[in-house]
């Protein structure tokens, strides 16, 4: 352990070493997320390297994932740009977002029932406007259901300050979505 004083440190014992260096427990988080996402692309070790046409070693991708090599900002920024992600979801500092695939149902919204009454709430309002400009935009003039994409869950999301979890709950406990049978 460093044994330099930090003069930014709290108090005197503390050093560089313990402000600058993450807990295990982080470093274990860290190394998790990024076999996971590594998995998730469907990549191997042997696949990052090829396809980055070397300059993603497999064995220094794997010492990073096995925590047997730290990884500097730098390199962690390069990574994520070849995963295409985040820095934090790279990290695993972002949480996890549900996806609409996640669930085994296409999220169908019943027109007549979102549209059918006036609005009790702002929030009401808000996404009978929405619904309103996205038929439009899509030119859908059947008035009974509509499917959403998931830049429409995003967008909602954005309106209503919920995630995708929390925009398919609002839906569900509304009685929006449409179902079947």
């Amino acid at each position: 352990m460093e044994t330099n004083a930090n003069p930014h440190a709290n108090n005197e014992n503390e050093t560089v070493t313990e402000l600058e260096s993450g807990s295990d427990e982080q470093i274990k988080a860290i190394a998790a997320s990024l076999r996971q996402i590594r998995k998730q692309k469907g990549y191997t070790l042997k696949a990052v390297e090829k396809l980055s046409l070397g300059k993603w070693k497999a064995v220094v991708v794997g010492s990073y994932e096995r925590q047997d090599r730290a990884l500097s900002l730098n390199r962690a920024i390069g990574l994520a740009r070849f995963y295409q992600v985040p820095l934090d979801q790279l990290l695993g500092l972002a949480h996890p977002v549900e996806t609409l695939g996640s669930h085994k149902e296409a999220l169908v919204v019943d027109l007549r029932r979102a549209l059918g009454n006036p609005p009790r709430e702002d929030s009401d309002a808000l996404f009978q406007k929405f619904l309103t400009a996205l038929c439009s935009k899509r030119r859908d003039w059947n008035g009974e259901v509509l499917s959403l994409r998931a830049r429409d869950i995003e967008t909602i999301g954005l309106l209503l300050d919920q995630s995708e979890q929390g925009v398919w709950n609002w839906l569900t406990e509304k009685r929006y979505l449409f179902m079947a049978g």
